[in-house]
């Protein structure tokens, strides 16, 4: 059985890509401004993290494998 996503699901994670991919640009470049600090080591985690959530979204796109239900 091969996996697809419905249009709306595609184009709902479509923003979702988006939007994360907002968010870390904005982080990075906030990070470089920031002195080092309790606030620079919060954005720099949510920067891992973000980079993890993206890549993650990014394999409900790109991730077509078929699969079989045995």
């Amino acid at each position: 059985m091969t996996k697809y996503l419905a249009l709306h699901e595609t184009l709902e994670t479509l923003e979702l890509i988006a939007f994360k991919t907002t968010c870390l640009t904005k982080a990075v470049t906030m990070s470089k401004l920031l002195p080092e600090g309790d606030l620079k080591s919060i954005l720099s985690g949510d920067l891992e993290s973000g980079n993890q959530e993206l890549k993650q979204l990014t394999a409900f796109i790109t991730n077509r494998e078929e699969t079989h239900n045995d």
